[in-house]
């Protein structure tokens, strides 16, 4: 046990920060969280989606067209645990927690011969463990971090079966999972077998020929390979593929200007072939490659456009990491043979792809898969600077404890100001007043998004109820939107004339819909609450009318 003693310290540190206040922190779940939860609640007690269907692949949800892998893995928690944000958040977390292992694992086996391996495969695992970025999507409902880690063991499995022959109907198995669960799925699960395939070709070519020399594993390799074509048309053609073609980058084509062309006005040559919309779209992916391997994206405090993609105030990775970075570089250059060295360095370049060929110039949820090349890296040269530079090594390591400190404070103490606005903070505390007052109508402002799911989510509406008189309507190429439930919950804009004529109604609006000079001493008016942010300013108001029939 003593070798293992700091792979335990890791998944008992990993497994305190994923799983510590989990139901609070963030404060408030997102609207996708929140669909997640409900329809496996959904499927919990029908067996069928919010829109009736039996038990999908694919989520209709908002008109996004979420993956359903992560509905199902929510279902034993929310039968267990009730439709909590706890429960929702659980199996991401968990799942957090076994990537832990999976680096320690994949690192043994890919150094199988050096001689303190344990050693080295639990400072990797120990870097992902206390991973700004791994922790943040291990802490919310986030289904690219059940890809991450299904990814993960795959490419474990198929290592061992280049080396053994073994594990390949696991690792295909788990491959075909990650299809479910995320859309970047798509690309990064292919990425990797190629690069590992191609890296190992001998030995992979050679297992494999007698790998379907048995006629079960062919039938699964082509049940595999089946499936694969399955999923991706199922997520590429038809209305489930209209999101995904309104969010890729290629699905927008930036034009050259007018300036541009009377610029190169006498030379058409010139603006043919370099002053066009391919050239353009090039330059904006690379840019946008770039930035998710930007030092301020990775140890400062991230770029992300919206902040609840990362820990607020950090990077992607504790900000003295770059000393590990740059040690394990070293180490892989000058220690490590050059497949292993190709193969880590190649997982660390394809990971950013799929946030790059997106229209967000940054993204860390498509490009999380970054964090297990990163972790894995920074665990050799922890390893390198014990072996060879003890002096560096403790000052190193004091230096990033003191700002682990630091980013835990971050964490569990100041994050919570930040999250509350980047979440859908008010909603839940919106849902507690309203579920006072059952008989009342409910208005509730659409300004925000989608207030509808909320709804849904913390009055545990009866599903097979909402599958009868489910009144989604279509976005287009992008989501859509449910006016009402039933005939006594509405979600719209509203002003001071239906608060004054509308009684034993609820409303939830905004100070735009309800401002400061409101008459609050109407008499038509019951009850007044505001529901604010932690610095005292307003995120929602609601005012509960009077019933005439009970004065």
């Amino acid at each position: 046990m003593k070798k293992y003693w700091i792979l335990i310290l890791s998944l008992i540190i990993g497994s305190f920060l994923r799983l510590y206040q989990l139901g609070s922190l963030p404060g408030a779940l997102t609207w996708d969280e929140a669909a997640l939860g409900y329809n496996a609640y959904s499927i919990l007690k029908t067996g069928r989606d919010e829109y009736g269907k039996f038990l999908p692949l694919t989520f209709k949800s908002f008109g996004d067209y979420k993956p359903g892998a992560y509905v199902y893995l929510a279902i034993p928690s929310v039968a267990i645990l009730g439709l909590t944000e706890f429960a929702v958040r659980l199996p991401s977390a968990i799942f957090g927690i076994l990537a832990i292992l999976g680096v320690y694992l994949l690192v043994i086996e890919l150094f199988p011969k050096e001689k303190k391996k344990n050693l080295l495969a639990s400072f990797s695992a120990l870097s992902l463990a206390v991973m700004p970025l791994h922790i943040h999507f291990s802490r919310g409902a986030w289904e690219t971090n059940v890809f991450t880690t299904l990814l993960l063991f795959a490419i474990y499995f198929l290592v061992k079966f280049i080396k053994t022959g073994k594990h390949l109907n696991t690792s295909l198995i788990l491959s075909l999972v990650t299809l479910t669960t995320y859309q970047a799925a798509k690309m990064m699960t292919p990425l990797a077998f190629l690069l590992v395939i191609l890296i190992f070709w001998k030995d992979f070519f050679i297992n494999f020929q007698t790998y379907l020399q048995n006629r079960k594993n062919t039938a699964i390799f082509v049940f595999s390979g089946i499936a694969i074509i399955i999923l991706f048309a199922s997520s590429v053609f038809g209305t489930s593929g209209n999101r995904l073609k309104r969010l890729s980058i290629f699905g927008y084509r930036p034009e050259v200007t007018e300036e541009t062309w009377h610029i190169d006005n006498q030379n058409k040559t010139s603006v043919f072939f370099f002053h066009n919309s391919n050239q353009l779209t090039v330059r904006l992916v690379a840019g946008r490659y770039l930035k998710h391997l930007s030092t301020r994206a990775l140890f400062y405090e991230g770029i992300a456009p919206v902040m609840r993609g990362h820990v607020p105030g950090m990077g992607e990775m504790l900000p003295f990491d770059f000393i590990w970075l740059a040690l394990g570089l070293i180490f892989l250059v000058r220690f490590t043979s050059p497949k292993i060295s190709a193969l880590i360095i190649g997982l660390l370049i394809i990971s950013p792809l799929p946030g790059s060929l997106t229209l967000s110039e940054y993204s860390t949820i498509r490009t999380l898969f970054m964090a297990v090349p990163l972790s894995i890296i920074c665990g050799l040269g922890m390893y390198y600077g014990f072996s060879k530079a003890k002096p560096l090594f403790i000052v190193s390591f004091i230096a990033t404890a003191l700002v682990f400190f630091y980013f835990v404070d971050i964490l569990f103490v100041h994050a919570k100001f930040t999250y509350n606005r980047e979440f859908q903070f008010g909603y839940k505390e919106a849902m507690q007043f309203i579920n006072q007052y059952p008989e009342s109508r409910v208005v509730m402002t659409d300004v925000w998004g989608q207030p509808y799911i909320f709804y849904l989510f913390y009055s545990r509406f009866d599903p097979a109820t909402y599958q009868k008189i489910n009144s989604f309507e279509c976005g287009g190429f992008d989501v859509g939107q449910v006016s009402h439930l039933g005939d006594k919950v509405e979600f719209h804009q509203f002003g001071k004339s239906e608060i004054s004529t509308q009684l034993n109604t609820i409303f939830v609006g905004t100070v735009g819909n309800i401002d400061e000079q409101f008459d609050f001493s109407l008499p038509t008016i019951e009850k007044h609450e505001d529901v604010l942010y932690p610095n005292g300013e307003i995120m929602l108001r609601i005012i509960k009318t009077k019933n005439v029939e009970k004065e």
